[in-house]
């Protein structure tokens, strides 16, 4: 096949490869785009080449992949053009995103593949703007903000990315805009769609372009509906250095927060250690662990607590809470079996645990640890936790069981107890279960 192709004429190839390309879109996409691309841009072809990318049918899960492949030809070819004329490419770039974006809400991108495609559209335009600045860079400031207000929300376009573009004349035309729309929606709830858009719009503004902490942190108290916003301005003022601040802002929120937010506890307490107060940061840190104990908080009060010079009394105190909290029943135990399994105190886990009530899975990861060195304590829980997994009376909970029997049998023979005849009272009590004896043989019991 080499050898005929190489003895055919330039023409006959040319009539070759555009008779395969009547017969495939894929290659005829490739051929325009390169034609239209060499050389001087073929501005009319390119456009023609990107509405090409609008499509009004459902795209299912394999279309999307093919529709993202075609938009990444028209993407490449847009590159190459920016390369040399960006100032060409850009209003291109711009048509690009717009349909893609229309496209992607036809169609199952679950994997993703358009999105990607349009994100990339975002940034090629950037980099043309960048390149070849808008005559009216008001023009672009109003496009950025109404392709995201009026759009599905996606894919972001971060006005960082255009501030060169833009320049001092843009951006404080972005501005003014945007403090209009946000005068106009004053009063809406922040889960609108246009209220909430205009909002994330203008904190990103200030945060990622002008850098004006207070600024921001005026955008976020306009809502204090939440105790999440008393955090993110703490954050704010604490990335600025502004310690003192920051904490003013997370005590307030402490106060007038509709409801308690363990975020501003943490980020209270971590500030609190950035200045060296430690009995304010044990203070949150006793607040967090009473509120819900676990092993992280539990780790991070002692840890408070070795800084407060506290550690002992600390450390008693927690543990009386976790014992007057196992007292209550239920399975209020889990925390304190928890907490001292992390310990490394088996021992009195294991009597915690037998003591108060735990959940099914604390106990048995308990047992878990108690059998390495009291294997016939542990052969009741496993027991028992195989008898649940058969009452599931499903392959996965045969399956289960069978793992249970198996650490039962080690578990026996470790202790000297008699596993055949327990293994004979499963198979006689539950004979009927075809699939669970099937599993049994599987895993060799």
């Amino acid at each position: 096949m080499r050898k005929h192709l190489a003895s055919q004429t330039s023409a006959e190839l040319v009539d070759l490869i555009l008779d395969l390309a009547a017969d495939d879109p894929a290659i005829y996409r490739r051929l325009s785009l390169r034609a239209a691309t060499a050389g001087k841009p073929d501005t009319a072809e390119l456009r023609r080449l990107v509405s090409g990318l609008r499509g009004a049918s459902f795209l299912d899960y394999r279309a999307s992949y093919q529709y993202a492949g075609k938009a990444g030809d028209v993407l490449d070819a847009l590159a190459r053009v920016a390369d040399n004329a960006p100032g060409v490419a850009a209003p291109l770039f711009r048509r690009a995103i717009e349909l893609i974006t229309k496209r992607s809400e036809q169609a199952d991108d679950s994997g993703g593949a358009i999105g990607g495609a349009a994100a990339r559209a975002v940034a090629g335009y950037a980099a043309a703007c960048r390149a070849a600045p808008p005559p009216k860079p008001a023009d672009l400031a109003n496009w950025i903000i109404d392709f995201q207000l009026d759009g599905p929300g996606w894919p972001e376009v971060p006005v960082a990315d255009f501030a060169d573009a833009l320049g001092e004349v843009g951006l404080d035309a972005y501005w003014r805009r945007l403090s209009e729309l946000a005068t106009t929606t004053n009063g809406k709830s922040r889960w609108d769609h246009r209220q909430f858009t205009i909002t994330h719009l203008r904190e990103e503004y200030l945060r990622t372009v002008t850098g004006d902490v207070d600024a921001l942190v005026a955008v976020y108290a306009e809502d204090l509906s939440s105790g999440y916003q008393f955090v993110r301005i703490g954050a704010a003022l604490r990335d600025a250095g502004r310690v003192d601040d920051a904490v003013r802002w997370l005590v307030r929120g402490l106060a007038e927060a509709p409801r308690p937010d363990s975020r501003v506890n943490e980020l209270l307490a971590e500030l609190h250690t950035t200045a060296g107060r430690f009995a304010d940061a044990l203070e949150q840190r006793w607040t967090l662990f009473a509120e819900r104990p676990d092993q992280r908080r539990h780790r991070d009060l002692l840890d408070a607590a070795e800084r407060a010079g506290t550690l002992t009394d600390t450390s008693d105190r927690a543990m009386a809470h976790l014992v007057t909290l196992a007292a209550r029943g239920g399975y209020a135990a889990d925390p304190l079996v928890s907490i001292l399994v992390a310990a490394g105190d088996i021992e009195a886990a294991w009597v915690a645990a037998h003591e108060h009530r735990c959940s099914d899975g604390m106990l048995l990861g308990v047992a878990e640890r108690r059998a390495t060195t009291h294997p016939a304590d542990a052969i009741p829980v496993y027991r028992d936790a195989a008898e649940r997994s058969i009452a599931a009376k499903n392959k996965r909970g045969y399956a289960d069981a069978a793992r249970r029997l198996l650490v039962l049998r080690d578990l026996h023979e470790r202790s000297g107890g008699d596993f055949a005849a327990e293994l004979d009272s499963v198979k006689e009590a539950h004979r009927r279960k075809t699939t669970l004896l099937a599993e049994l043989a599987k895993a060799g019991l």
